[in-house]
């Protein structure tokens, strides 16, 4: 596959509540790769599992670049499966990690497209003429109840009473893990922003556009009052983010 290198710029902070950030990031630039994983909160190790994940997969993706025949969704899935089967032997063999758990969201630019795989509900966003548009959907009990029919929105759940970070699926919970995966094409302009709930939770879709389209192409403006809009909003998680540039 024939690498579509990027810029990018990363913002990560524990918040305002947590004691450490259990978020972990790996960005290749030249090799076109942004991984983001977060530790579930209320889970044990979850720093750990996060890390686990993103290293695993950085380092399961890398030796396929040279494979012209490599297919990029079945590659990052696999990559994913990999994380999660590391995550649930670690645990087997330190007794102290035993409960630890991760979302994770990778996106790999090629070929003026980025294939993308998740996890949970860290999310992959796509800025392009002025629209922010979620990529992922979460594996999660509200937008699964949402889906179902029971509600009309996530707004109308979450004002119902609904908790928002109940997860449906997540590394390190089942040694079966189904990945979702996608491709999206790439033109000129776009802009991708990879995030943990803690960004998500804390700044509406519509402040993350005003923000997005704002900056006027400033992406370490723009990552920095994300950031800073979260934790403004109480910054009740670890806030992660990746503002990607794909460099055509």
């Amino acid at each position: 596959m024939n690498v579509l290198p990027i810029h990018a710029v990363v913002r990560t902070d524990k918040g305002r509540v947590r004691e450490i950030n259990e978020d972990s990031i790996s960005v290749l630039e030249q090799h076109g790769l942004v991984v983001l994983a977060d530790g579930m909160g209320g889970y044990n190790a979850g720093e750990v599992a996060s890390s686990l994940a993103v290293e695993t997969i950085t380092t399961t993706l890398l030796p396929f670049y040279a494979e012209n025949n490599a297919v990029p969704s079945a590659i990052i899935g696999s990559a994913v499966e990999a994380a999660n089967e590391s995550i649930l032997s670690s645990m087997l063999a330190e007794p102290e990690y035993e409960g630890m758990a991760t979302t994770v969201v990778v996106a790999l630019f090629g070929e003026n497209r980025v294939h993308y795989g998740h996890v949970g509900d860290s999310r992959l966003y796509r800025l392009r003429n002025n629209c922010l548009e979620q990529l992922t959907r979460d594996h999660s009990m509200i937008q699964a109840l949402v889906d179902e029919g029971m509600f009309d929105s996530l707004q109308e759940a979450l004002d119902a009473g609904v908790k928002s970070n109940v997860l449906t699926r997540g590394l390190g919970i089942q040694e079966l893990i189904e990945v979702d995966v996608g491709v999206s094409d790439v033109v000129p302009g776009d802009i991708f922003l990879l995030c943990s709930d803690g960004l998500s939770n804390m700044v509406s879709h519509q402040d993350m556009l005003d923000i997005l389209t704002g900056a006027d192409g400033n992406m370490e403006h723009a990552a920095q009052r994300l950031l800073d809009t979260a934790l403004h909003n109480g910054g009740l998680d670890n806030i992660s983010l990746v503002l990607v540039c794909p460099q055509h």
